[in-house]
């Protein structure tokens, strides 16, 4: 063998080989430790972004909730006060058979007593018929205001344009009904 080809491989110093080695293992803990802190900064900004997203969307349902709420209130005192006047007319129409009774009395003992039935049966048969669309309208308007009150309990199952046209609808209903509640007074007015 030629000495050209030889190499000499000289020993390191003891020193030189464990500098060396120490900073390998530092700086891959330092990589790892960077890599961590950025995923852990990304993960917190995520989660803030997350937050935030979720306490606005409580906010709205809160609103929501709030509104639907007064109007489930409101929805309840209307039926509460239907269900007074229908008792009202009810005691209305009782009476006004009453008096039918003792106008048929008056009438039959004073005067022409086929003309006086005759005027009693058509005055009665005008009572009754209003009496009758009091209560059917009265009726109609109780009932939707119960079915609206059991729809705005669970509102979060249905349209809101649905519910404020069935809202609408009853509101039909109960005008109709104090419509057909100011026609029987004026019948027995008469």
């Amino acid at each position: 063998m030629s000495d050209e080809t030889r190499t000499t491989v000289l020993p390191m110093p003891d020193g030189a080989l464990s500098a060396a080695a120490a900073r390998r293992p530092r700086r891959w803990v330092a990589v790892v430790l960077a890599v961590l802190l950025v995923l852990t900064l990304a993960a917190g900004a995520y989660l803030a972004v997350l937050a935030r997203a979720w306490s606005v969307r409580a906010g709205e349902l809160d609103a929501v909730a709030t509104d639907l709420g007064s109007r489930l209130a409101q929805s309840q005192a209307d039926l509460d006060q239907r269900t007074s006047e229908l008792g009202t007319a009810q005691s209305q129409l009782q009476a006004s058979r009453d008096r039918i009774v003792e106008l048929a009395d008056e009438k039959a003992q004073t005067g022409d007593e086929r003309e006086a039935q005759r005027q009693l049966a058509e005055y009665q048969e005008r009572v009754s018929a209003a009496a009758g669309s009091v209560a059917s309208a009265l009726q109609e308007c109780v009932s939707g205001q119960e079915q609206l009150i059991g729809y705005l309990k669970d509102a979060e199952l249905f349209d809101a344009s649905a519910l404020e046209s069935f809202e609408a609808e009853v509101a039909t209903f109960c005008d109709q009904a104090e419509a057909a509640n100011a026609d029987l007074q004026r019948e027995l007015d008469r």
